[in-house]
């Protein structure tokens, strides 16, 4: 199985968005440049993630993005769904055991993406970011 960068990106982008207090509306040159995205891509993937119900997004002066709803209310399938359309695309077919192990599979993979939550994301990439900022003793 395969990773899209698409989806990659997309998803760095709606954690570190929820890493933010609520409301909080972030430019997306910002966003690109904490991220160490291509500014482009990230205002193309905001754009979609926007029309899938993901993201607001505002132009101009004092726009840029933020979430649609709170963070503990998306999972990690939703955002799956929103940028691949499926979470899990298995043959289908009658009398295969093929496909009956692929549907399997499909099916685990989708309930334990549904339990993960972007709330729960964004509070484990503030651990990570947390043991990498670096220490000073006095």
């Amino acid at each position: 199985m395969r990773i899209s960068q698409r989806l990659d990106f997309s998803l760095r982008l709606l954690i570190a968005l929820a890493q933010q207090p609520p409301d909080t509306v972030i430019g997306a040159g910002e966003l690109a440049q904490r991220l160490g995205l291509p500014r482009r891509f990230l205002e193309l993937q905001a754009t979609a993630l926007a029309k899938r119900g993901l993201l607001l997004c505002r132009r101009g002066t004092g726009g840029g993005c933020a979430l649609a709803r709170p963070a503990e209310e998306t999972s990690l399938a939703d955002i799956v769904r929103a940028v691949e359309g499926t979470v899990f695309d298995a043959p289908m077919g009658s009398g295969l055991a093929s496909a009956e192990a692929w549907q399997s599979a499909g099916a685990t993979l989708e309930a334990h993406f549904a339990s993960i939550t972007l709330a729960a994301l964004a509070a484990r990439q503030d651990a990570l970011d947390a043991d990498r900022a670096p220490m000073y003793f006095i």
